[in-house]
C-alpha cells in the first residue's frame, strides 16, 4: 500500500498546500485499487501532479459534509465522464451525500458516463471484498463526521518444509497445523 497525500491543509487552500484529500493505493498484484479519502476542491488538479489517473480511481469515501472535504467531488465525476472513463465508482460518505452528489450534478447539467453508486454510511463496516475492509468510526466534529480504518486481510503464508525438516519437524499432521497458523510443540519442548 501506498499514500499520497493530495491535500493536507485545513479548511481553505494555501499558496503550498490543497485542502484534504489523500490517495491510497492498495498495489494489490491482481486488481489494483485506488481509493481516495476526502476530495477537496481542487483535488482533481492535485491527481494530474501524479502519475494516477483520475479514471482508476474506484471508491471515494469522504469523512464529512464541509465544503473543504467534498467540493472537489463535482469536477472530479464529471472530469473522468469527460475522459471517456468506464470503470465504475462507488461514493461512502454520511447522511447528505447522496443528496449532495445527485442535486450537484442534476443542478449542473452534468452526468456520469459510468457506473456510479452513492453509498450512506454509518459507524462499522462499511466495505469488505475479502481481501480488504474499511470501518467507519464517528469523530467529535460539529456535523456527522468519521474516521475510516483500512485493514488487510491476513493471507495464510508459505510453509517452509526444508527448514522446518532440516529443525527436525516431520512431514504430516504437524505441517498442517503449522500451516494453518496453529502454535506447535514439539517432542522436545520447542514451540512452533
Amino acid at each position: 500500500m501506498e499514500l499520497i497525500f493530495l491535500g493536507t491543509s485545513a479548511g481553505v487552500p494555501t499558496r503550498s498546500r490543497n485542502v484534504t484529500a489523500i490517495l491510497l493505493d492498495l498495489k494489490h498484484p491482481t486488481r489494483g485499487g485506488l481509493w481516495l479519502f476526502d476530495c477537496g476542491e481542487g483535488t482533481q488538479h492535485q491527481l494530474l501532479h501524479t502519475s494516477y489517473h483520475p479514471g482508476k480511481v474506484d471508491k471515494i469515501f469522504i469523512t464529512h459534509l464541509h465544503g473543504d472535504h467534498l467540493f472537489g467531488l463535482p469536477g472530479l465525476l464529471c472530469s473522468r465522464s469527460m475522459a471517456g472513463n468506464a470503470n465504475p465508482l462507488t461514493i461512502y460518505g454520511p447522511a447528505g451525500i447522496q443528496e449532495f452528489v445527485e442535486t450537484t450534478l442534476r443542478l449542473s447539467g452534468s452526468w456520469t458516463d459510468y457506473p456510479l453508486e452513492v453509498l450512506e454510511i454509518g459507524e462499522g463496516l462499511v466495505f469488505d471484498d475479502g481481501d480488504y475492509l474499511v470501518r467507519a468510526y464517528p469523530l467529535n466534529h460539529p456535523v456527522e463526521c468519521y474516521g475510516y480504518r483500512v485493514e488487510e486481510h491476513d493471507k495464510p503464508g508459505a510453509l517452509n518444509a526444508a527448514a522446518l525438516q532440516a529443525d527436525g519437524v516431520k512431514p504430516g499432521p504437524l505441517f498442517q497445523r503449522l500451516k494453518h497458523g496453529e502454535t506447535v510443540t514439539l517432542e522436545d519442548g520447542r514451540v512452533i
